[in-house]
């Protein structure tokens, strides 16, 4: 598999002198090409920092954060970094972030439009319909955010955070504010994205979401404690009981 991302030696504090206090310690990571890594791990443990530090909208006090063998993320300029994200990097939140002044389709087509990419328009809207139809959009292309379930609303932020085929999908606690219907519905379409190749790196605490990823990092006080690779013919009862043994002995 070809590396996507490699972390080295990462360190993130806030604060200063005595009173610093490190929130990411010396964390190293590599990521491959098709990979979906969950990260778990106590509230306050860093996983939401260490997502912001790979998204390029925090940087690190120490190491770096190489994507595709290009300049480190985290030495870039603040303009460069957001470049660099908005071509290369999918982020996907908890709160779904959409403008709610612009309907489902025109969300989607957003970065399509920030990025002026150069395909016809006509082709890209073709695309937009096609996906919005497949995960259960396609009635509300006209809609605006108000009006659609919470649900809804994130898959149409996922299909935005995809829009431009990003290297890497980053999704913080995606499914956090769904109920257990609309969880399993937003996990069907990240699974799917996956397969067909999207990278992905997603932060949770439902051990359900967790078991649809391929490895699970924990993190504990900035640091990576343990990993569990779920093996890629798993059933998903197996991969259950696999992953709640690997957090009870962290203490989960």
């Amino acid at each position: 598999m070809k590396k996507l991302l490699e972390v080295k030696h990462l360190v993130k504090k806030y604060g200063e002198g005595a009173r610093a206090c490190r929130v990411i310690s010396d964390i190293d990571l590599e990521v491959e090409a098709g990979d979906f890594v969950v990260l778990m791990g106590a509230s306050g443990s860093g996983k939401t920092s260490l997502l912001h530090l790979l998204a390029g909208i925090d940087i690190p006090d120490e190491g770096r954060i190489q994507y595709m063998q290009t300049d480190d993320l985290g030495h870039m300029g603040e303009s460069a970094r957001a470049m660099f994200r908005r071509k290369n990097i999918g982020i996907v939140f908890q709160q779904q972030c959409l403008i709610p002044d612009l309907t489902v389709y025109e969300n989607i087509m957003l970065p399509v439009m920030l990025n002026r990419n150069k395909r016809g328009n006509r082709k890209m809207k073709d695309t937009i319909l096609t996906l919005c139809k497949q995960f259960g959009l396609g009635e509300h292309v006209k809609k605006y955010p108000a009006q659609l379930s919470g649900g809804q609303q994130q898959r149409t932020a996922i299909l935005r955070a995809v829009m431009n085929s990003p290297s890497l999908l980053l999704c913080d606690e995606p499914t956090g504010s769904l109920n257990s219907a609309q969880s399993k519905i937003v996990m069907a379409l990240l699974t799917k994205l996956n397969q067909k190749g999207q990278t992905i790196v997603l932060v949770t605490h439902d051990r359900k979401v967790a078991v649809r990823g391929k490895r699970v990092l924990y993190i504990e006080d900035g640091r990576v404690a343990g990993e569990l690779k779920f093996p890629e013919d798993g059933q998903v009862k197996l991969k259950e009981a696999e992953l709640t043994r690997f957090l009870q002995q962290r203490g989960w």
